[in-house]
């Protein structure tokens, strides 16, 4: 198994030299039954290949330090309101595990994200020290009104929790958290050394590198534990491959909302 320190670098070859694509992409589920451990693996190399936290454009041009500060801020905003919504989808999936383990296993996530006692801050109170790095207030990153885009992204993120079925596959099966714990320290690093916000306006990056490292182990036992037969094993695949271009959306928001703030340095 690849090292943090490989995978970050296989990462910034192509944070360097990544082409800017409009879309997403992902491919085929496997062809044949795979054991649960190796599929496990599969679909992990599969969603870091094609994770919009690695190709979409927005992040790309993030991390060769294309943005203004104006821009970040905007980004800032648009940021919180995800975050915020995640805690919302985590205790959903949360409320419709399929066993008392399972459970268990996404209480814990649950906790890590809204900052329950004993387990640090919450998420999005990171999230809003970020927004103080950039010289905003907490007054103008809660009360900003994301894009239409994000507006609609978070109506559906609703809706999905509420109509989740007991026992059925969780919304977020975590293994774009495996990506989340490779990426989000490189974009903390960008943000200090290439855009000078302080270092300690950047915690919410460098936390999510071990909460989201036990997020996706979280997700591969869940994964190990379900994806015993080919129907479900595709099942889950596809389950993937709708996930990634769902966030692809997320980040075409974010783009549209630095490009708003200041279309002239996109």
């Amino acid at each position: 198994m690849a090292t943090m320190a490989a995978l970050r670098e296989r990462v910034q070859r192509i944070y360097d030299t990544a082409p800017l694509r409009a879309m997403p992409e992902f491919p085929p589920p496997p062809e044949r039954f795979l054991a649960p451990e190796q599929f496990a693996d599969a679909i992990a190399d599969a969603v870091l290949e094609h994770s919009a936290k690695v190709l979409h454009p927005f992040i790309l041009r993030l991390m060769r330090g294309e943005y203004t500060r104006r821009q970040l801020q905007a980004w800032a905003k648009e940021g919180f309101h995800d975050k915020v919504q995640t805690i919302r989808n985590d205790a959903m999936i949360l409320a419709t595990a399929a066993t008392l383990d399972e459970m268990k296993k996404q209480a814990r996530v649950v906790a890590s994200e809204a900052g329950v006692a004993g387990v640090g801050d919450s998420h999005p109170e990171l999230w809003l020290r970020f927004g103080e790095g950039l010289g905003l207030t907490r007054q103008e990153i809660e009360t900003s009104e994301p894009t239409p885009l994000t507006q609609v992204i978070l109506e559906a993120e609703r809706y999905r929790s509420l109509s989740q079925r007991i026992g059925g596959l969780p919304a977020n099966m975590r293994m774009g958290e495996r990506v989340s714990s490779i990426v989000f320290p490189m974009w903390g690093w960008a943000l200090v050394e290439k855009y000078g916000v302080p270092r300690e306006a950047t915690v919410w990056f460098q936390a999510h590198e071990e909460a989201d490292e036990d997020h996706s182990q979280i997700g591969r036992e869940i994964i190990i534990s379900r994806a015993t037969t080919p129907e479900v094993q595709r099942e889950i695949w596809l389950h993937h491959k709708r996930s990634q271009a769902k966030q692809w959306l997320s980040y075409d928001a974010y783009q549209q909302a630095v490009m708003a703030a200041e279309p002239a340095g996109v």
